[in-house]
């Protein structure tokens, strides 16, 4: 009995290929988008006030933190059902579900 090596020209893509690595990669993006738009509303000058209980009171601010939670743990999940179930290891699957790892760790230990 012999086994095989494959052909030895192991090729990885860079964009998914399956379903569940595109919506990996697109709830990664999201989770850029939030980014990028909460960075924008602290600079423009958006703050909790003076007033506020909670931290929601300023939906300038909690729409884009909501977004931002909402595509990591979609990439995280996405992402890891793509590898499993659709054997989809391209970079920005990968990149993306390392992402949606971050934010799970981050809400985990966060206080």
């Amino acid at each position: 009995m012999t086994t095989s090596a494959g052909d030895g020209h192991f090729h990885i893509h860079f964009w998914p290929t399956e379903r569940f690595g595109r919506w990996s990669v697109g709830s990664g993006v999201a989770f850029g988008v939030g980014q990028i738009s909460y960075w924008l509303a602290v600079l423009s000058g958006q703050d909790r006030g003076e007033f506020a209980s909670t931290f929601f009171d300023n939906w300038w601010l909690a729409g884009p933190a909501l977004l931002m939670v909402v595509g990591g743990l979609s990439a995280l999940v996405s992402g890891v059902l793509a590898m499993i179930r659709e054997h989809d290891r391209s970079i920005g699957v990968i990149l993306s579900t390392l992402v949606g790892l971050l934010v799970v760790l981050f809400l985990v230990f966060a206080e």
